[in-house]
Parts: structure tokens; C-alpha cells; sequence
């Protein structure tokens, strides 16, 4: 028995040191590999035999990772003899032994649709999950603790890779994820399993992780997924590369990301009910925004964090795609913010992956747009500018729609910002999108260029004559059908009227007369108020000739006679033709 336990600990050590050259070994005889399952199956009594079989069962853990020596354990009975095992002690168990059993038989289920139907059946699988993981983490806090007899951290996390390697391929059915929203508990247990320091220092585990959150929000619906050729290798190590081929060597069939739609991840519902879990019940901790209110964190978040900041190329391309997820549901997006998610999400937005980066763009821009800016770090709110104007020229309508919206809601938040916008090339940007053939993304430049406008730098080029487009525009646009358009249009006309320089350019323009004519026609109270501010702003100008002075009044008088549909527009109007003009404001967009 001393020389069996001898010898198993020998092929652990090997297994350990060379997964590959001890699969040979277990390949070329048949003798190692049934030593093993016997010393599983019917351990020797007293201390040695349970050595033998603590040995064992290291050797079974280590070696299921090479896809024939999982073939050889289904052919040969392993997974009655393991389940067997486990059947012998009380279900549920905790134990590293065990643990290292139930590591065993998920990866095999993950790799196996038959395997996966009998375990599932002939016990309660989640239930051991949990347990093993429950094992995992504190044989971790042990290892960190320095106790004696403890395991190192290396073979603590050696257990974690194997528990999230096969949870990796068993989320990617929705049949597994269903059962696994019933649970909870293995659910939580899932999530608590690393610390953040495993996952900014093992890479592996980081992925893992990461393709784990990913499996769960995806639905049979989200018909977009990284894809392997697409990999950039020459951003990676060598041992980031070798984890990651290795895992999708290790993968079955059924599981490679071959053909989209080929696995039912699951109803839209069931993922719904996943990312509502990720962002808000995964975390107990409380956290504050900037401006004080209080909101809870969500763990899932953060880890994944933790997962981009030192994580592969690939880590990168899946958490962008995660967040996309999460992202879509505007109650959410809070929460991902308090989370540090903004962060993350500027972290991705130049990843290689053209599918992921435009995910985290559009992420961050539907965060800008729900999201009051001054709950955003200034630095967040600096850094978010350039990606959301370089998405302006996007080939994809909604994604152009997206980032001027979110653009338009950052520009309120300082001059600075806006300064930073422009030299970005904000302007002009938002201005191409006036040529588009969608409705809503005109309105959504314009309103974007109406909150520009307050930039000194703007002011300056329409003072000095550089912007006849954009005043032809302007005035064009504040006579569109389209509420939204009008009002922006009309808006950036008053603003930019309030200085006196760039009034008289817009008195000179050859369409200031539809400007006038689009005062007496306008309906709307909202749009008739911001006209009537932006004419009387240049009837006020300094330096204003006195033709258009007098073509103004006249058109200010005609307007008064006819009516107003906006008190504030009567009251602006009035005051203009009592005194010559006065302070005139308006709102932007």
C-alpha cells in the first residue's frame, strides 16, 4: 500500500509538473490508469490507503484536463466509479478530496451531453458545485493565511481553474443556466469564488471568469460573439496564448464557437434574469456617487474590472461584449457606474476586435445619455469624449444616434469639457451628421452642435465669419417638422445671437430673412420663444447696420401683431420693441 501511495504521488507530481508527458504515460499502459480508479474505488484501510487514495483522486484532477484521458474515463467506467464515491459520503459534503472529485465529474459534463444527462440525474449536482467551491475558497483564505498543512496558493488556484474551466462549458447551455438561476446559493458561490487579487494576478482564471459572466447574459438571440479567428495574437504573451488554446483545444465539440446558433444559450428572459443578478444582487458592499447618493456596488462588475486591468486581449474583447449586455437596460446603467464600470468600459473602447470595441462604445455611450455627467470622476467625463466622437462617423446609424446623444448630455458638465470636444473635432463630426438620411440622428447633431456652441472657441469662428454652413443649417433646421430638430436649431441660433459679434454675422447671412420668416410662421411655444430670443438678440447687437436693424424690427412688429403661442416669446418680443433690444437668453439643448 506504501509503495501503491508512493507511486501516486509520484504521477501527481508529474501530472503537475508536465499535464502532457503524464497523459502519455496513462496512454501507453493501461496499468497507472486503473491503479488510479481502483485506489478510488476501494482505498485500503487505514492512513496509507486514505493517502493512496488522496493521491489518486490528484491524479484523476490533473489528468482530466487532456481530452483522451476524459474519453479513456468514460469508456472504462470512471464516472460510475467517481460517482460511486461520492454516493459514500454525505451529499454535500465539504473536503478537498471531494472537491477535487466534483471537479472531476463537472468537467467531464461540460465536455459531454450523455455524462452530463447521468450525473445530473443520479445526484445533486448543483448542490456538490457549491460545496466544492465553498472548499476551494476557503482552502484559498488558508493558503493565503500561511496554515499549516494548507495547500499552496498554486494548487489553490489550480482548483479554481478547474471549477471555472467546466462551469465555462456548462453555462453555455441555457438548460444548465436554468437550473443554475433556480440555485442561488451556487450561484453566489460562483461569483465569491476568487479575490481580486486572483484575478489581476492568474490571467487564466481571469478569462475564465470573464467567459463565465459572458455565458450567462448571452441569450439564443445575441447573434454576435467573439470569434476565435479573429484573436489578435500578436498582442498576447506566450502564456496568455497557451492558456487560452488551451482551453479551446480542451473544449468539445458542441462547445466551440463554430457556428452561431448551434447552442440554445437560452431564452432572452433567462438572460435577462442573469444580467439583472450580475448588476443588482451580486454584491452587498454600498458605495456613494460623487455627488453623495448612496447606491449598492455590484461585485460582478467590479471583478470584471479586475479581469480588463491585467487581463489578455481576449479577456478584453468578452468583457466588452458583457458590458453591452448589461448596458442595454437603462436601469441598470447606474449601478455598472457606481461599480466603477465607466472605467472598465474606457479600458475597451480601443480593443483590436472591431465588434467589441464598438460594443463598449456604445456601452459608454448609453451610460452618457441616462447618466447625470457630474456623477462621473472629471477624468471619466474627459476620457469619454474621444471615443464617443470618433463613433460620430460610424457607418452604423444607431451607433452615430448613441454617441451624439451621449455626447450631448456630457457637453453640459464644464467649458472644459466642451473645449476638449472641439479639438477633438466634435464639431464638424456632429455637423456631418446633419447630412444623414436618418431623421433622428440630424436631431441628434444638432442638438449636440446646440450644446457646442457655448464653447468659446465655436463663438470665436462664428465672430469671425468661419461658420456660414453652419448658420445656413441652423436657420434651415428651425423650420423642420421634427420638434426635436427645430428646438435644437432654434436653441443654438439664440445662444449664439447673445453675443453681439456673431449676431451681426447672422443679420449679414443670406438667410437671415427665413430666420425672421420663421418667427412669424412658428406654432410651437417652445421653438417661437427661442426665435423670438435669438432675433431679438440681434435686433440688441452692438454694431448691428441699421437695415437689418429696421428688416428686424419690422419682422418683430409683424410677429406682435400676429400673436404669440409663448408668453416668454411675448414678453422677449415686447421688451425688444420698447427699448431697442435688451439681455436676451435662451437654454441649450
Amino acid at each position: 500500500f506504501a509503495l501503491k501511495s508512493n507511486g501516486l504521488a509520484g504521477l501527481s507530481t508529474l501530472f503537475a509538473a508536465s499535464p502532457k508527458a503524464a497523459s502519455k504515460v496513462l496512454q501507453s499502459s493501461q496499468v497507472p490508469f486503473m491503479a488510479i480508479l481502483v485506489a478510488i474505488q476501494r482505498p485500503p484501510p487505514g492512513r496509507e490507503g486514505r493517502e493512496a487514495q488522496s493521491n489518486a483522486v490528484e491524479c484523476l484532477f490533473l489528468a482530466t484536463g487532456e481530452q483522451k484521458t476524459r474519453q479513456s474515463l468514460v469508456e472504462c467506467g470512471g464516472v460510475d466509479i467517481i460517482l460511486t464515491a461520492l454516493s459514500d459520503g454525505e451529499e454535500g459534503s465539504s473536503g478537498l478530496m471531494r472537491a477535487k472529485l466534483v471537479a472531476v465529474l463537472a468537467i467531464i459534463a461540460g465536455h459531454n451531453k450523455d455524462v452530463r444527462e447521468e450525473i445530473f440525474d443520479r445526484m445533486d449536482f448543483l448542490l456538490e458545485l457549491r460545496h466544492a467551491l465553498d472548499t476551494a475558497r476557503e482552502g484559498s483564505a488558508q493558503a493565503r493565511g500561511g496554515k499549516i498543512g494548507a495547500p499552496s496558493v498554486e494548487e489553490s488556484r489550480r482548483l479554481f481553474r478547474a471549477l471555472y474551466e467546466s462551469i465555462a462549458c456548462l453555462t453555455i447551455h441555457g438548460e444548465f443556466k436554468e437550473s443554475l438561476q433556480a440555485s442561488k446559493k451556487t450561484l453566489k458561490a460562483i461569483q465569491d469564488l476568487p479575490s481580486a487579487k486572483d484575478l489581476l494576478e492568474d490571467t487564466n482564471l481571469a478569462f475564465q471568469f470573464t467567459t463565465i459572466v459572458y455565458n450567462l447574459c448571452r441569450s439564443r438571440e445575441d447573434k454576435t460573439r467573439p470569434k476565435k479567428k479573429e484573436f489578435p495574437f500578436n498582442e498576447l504573451t506566450d502564456d496568455d496564448l497557451n492558456a487560452i488554446e488551451q482551453f479551446y483545444d480542451k473544449m468539445p465539440a458542441e462547445a466551440r464557437p463554430v457556428k452561431n446558433g448551434e447552442i440554445d444559450s437560452g431564452s432572452k428572459e433567462l438572460a435577462d434574469q442573469f444580467r439583472s443578478w450580475c448588476v443588482l444582487q451580486s454584491g452587498d458592499m454600498t458605495k456613494r456617487l460623487p455627488d453623495g447618493t448612496a447606491t449598492t456596488g455590484s461585485n460582478m462588475i467590479s471583478h470584471l474590472g479586475k479581469c480588463v486591468a491585467h487581463g489578455s486581449m481576449r479577456v478584453k474583447t468578452i468583457a466588452a461584449m458583457t458590458l453591452k449586455y448589461l448596458c442595454a437596460e437603462q436601469s441598470h446603467r447606474r449601478y455598472i457606474v457606481s461599480s466603477g464600470g465607466v472605467r472598465t468600459l474606457l479600458a475597451l473602447v480601443d480593443v483590436d476586435d472591431e465588434t467589441a470595441r464598438d460594443a463598449a462604445r456604445q456601452a459608454l455611450a448609453q451610460i452618457c445619455i441616462s447618466t447625470n455627467p457630474v456623477l462621473l470622476p472629471y477624468s471619466e467625463q474627459l476620457d469619454a469624449v474621444r471615443p464617443l466622437v470618433e463613433t460620430l462617423e460610424h457607418n452604423h446609424e444607431l451607433l452615430q444616434f448613441e454617441a451624439a446623444m451621449g455626447l450631448t448630455n456630457l457637453l453640459t458638465a464644464s467649458d472644459e469639457l466642451r473645449s476638449r470636444a472641439v479639438q477633438g473635432k466634435a464639431w464638424s463630426s456632429c455637423r456631418d451628421l446633419l447630412f444623414s438620411d436618418n431623421e433622428r440622428v440630424q436631431r441628434a447633431g444638432l442638438e449636440a452642435m446646440c450644446n457646442l456652441t457655448m464653447a468659446p472657441e465655436i463663438l470665436e469662428r462664428f465672430a469671425e465669419g468661419k461658420c456660414p454652413l453652419e448658420i445656413k443649417v441652423f436657420i434651415s433646421f428651425s423650420s423642420s417638422e421634427d420638434k426635436g430638430s427645430a428646438v435644437a436649431s432654434s436653441g443654438a441660433l439664440a445662444m449664439l445671437a447673445s453675443c453681439d459679434e456673431v449676431a451681426v454675422q447672422i443679420a449679414a447671412h443670406e438667410s437671415f430673412g427665413g430666420l425672421l420668416d420663421a418667427l412669424l410662421e412658428v406654432a410651437d411655444p417652445v421653438v417661437q420663444h427661442r426665435l423670438a430670443c435669438a432675433v431679438c438678440a440681434v435686433l440688441a447687437a452692438e454694431g448691428l447696420p441699421e437695415q437689418a436693424a429696421a428688416k428686424t424690427r419690422a419682422a418683430l412688429s409683424k410677429r406682435n401683431a400676429l400673436g404669440f403661442c409663448s408668453k416668454d416669446a411675448e414678453l422677449c418680443v415686447r421688451q425688444a420693441l420698447d427699448d431697442g433690444g435688451g439681455d436676451v437668453k435662451a437654454s441649450g439643448a
